[in-house]
């Protein structure tokens, strides 16, 4: 059928599911079985990042979708810093993607406090990870267009006369 990317949500529980329905586990054996599929596991398994953090060492098919966990950006700002340094430690800067849950806040400034955003040196120091503009693009808009087969520049060039384009600029 040509699907490659499989969006899984593994994140903060909703009612009437209980926590045991959002467990990562289930990632991992699915990932084994399948390893043409890519699995973008959005929010990124919490409050269970750990368990998400051993997964997606062991799978190279298993991503970090930051829906909901970006949002920590702002009221949270250290523990979205804890948050990700661990992804860029144990899953590295290439699979990671960007989320907004954009149904729930409009994503403005979320990009803008992530493009702002500089780790604690103590986080940085402990982790060892980089975290600068480079990095930053890979993870808003460069690995998703890797996974889905997205030219940037020529969606670029086609999109700079669209009236939507013109209207959020």
């Amino acid at each position: 059928m040509g699907i490659r990317n499989i969006h899984i949500h593994k994140g903060p529980t909703i009612t009437p599911l209980n926590r045991d329905a959002f467990d990562v586990a289930d990632v991992d054996d699915a990932a084994s079985c399948f390893p043409e599929l890519n699995f973008i596991v959005e929010h990124v398994g919490l409050p269970r990042l750990e368990d998400f953090c051993w997964i997606a060492t062991q799978e190279k098919n298993v991503y970090a979708g930051l829906a909901v966990a970006i949002a920590l950006i702002h009221d949270r700002p250290r523990y979205f810093a804890h948050i990700i340094s661990e992804l860029l430690y144990w899953l590295d800067e290439d699979r990671i993607i960007f989320g907004s849950d954009y149904a729930i806040w409009e994503p403005k400034w979320i990009i803008e406090k992530f493009l702002e955003f500089e780790l604690p040196e103590d986080i940085q120091e402990e982790t060892g990870v980089t975290f600068d503009l480079e990095v930053k693009k890979k993870i808003l808009a460069g690995n998703a267009a890797r996974l889905y087969n997205i030219d940037i520049e020529k969606q670029k060039e086609k999109l700079k006369n669209c009236q939507l384009s013109k209207r959020i600029a």
